[in-house]
């Protein structure tokens, strides 16, 4: 398996002027020598219309430098709140090309799941009730 050198991946990014920052999440992450694949979680300057022509254009180099793990790329502003924070929360920041954007990307993120975790916790609780209760247990 090879190492993830984020050194390495620098000049493929760069290659993309709307890119801000990568970030790699999962399991990758915990657990290097049994990791099935790399998630990698892209921030653009500005949501793709059609992230499919950035996903074209960046799997085949990632692919070709990271292999042979099966590489995930997945566009931050694409995915849900809760997943998002993981990624920022958890994940490791490997490229950024604007710091200052990354990190108000970051605030923005943080400060809309703490207004939301009320409410998410509680569909949770709800729905572990409901399933408890069918379930009889």
């Amino acid at each position: 398996m090879r190492d993830l050198n984020s050194e390495s991946l620098t000049p493929i990014f760069k290659k993309y002027p709307d890119i801000i920052a990568v970030y790699l999440f999962g399991s990758y992450i915990e657990d290097q020598e049994h990791a099935g694949d790399i998630d990698l979680a892209v921030l653009t300057l500005n949501a793709p219309l059609s992230p499919v022509n950035l996903y074209m254009e960046l799997y085949p180099d990632l692919a070709e430098l990271l292999g042979p793990l099966e590489v995930d790329l997945l566009f931050l502003q694409k995915a849900s709140l809760a997943l998002a924070f993981e990624i920022i929360s958890k994940g490791k920041v490997i490229y950024s090309s604007d710091d200052d954007l990354r990190t108000d990307y970051e605030y923005l993120i943080s400060g809309r799941y703490m207004d939301f975790k009320y409410h998410l916790d509680y569909g949770y609780k709800e729905l572990y009730e409901t399933v408890k209760e069918d379930l009889d247990v």
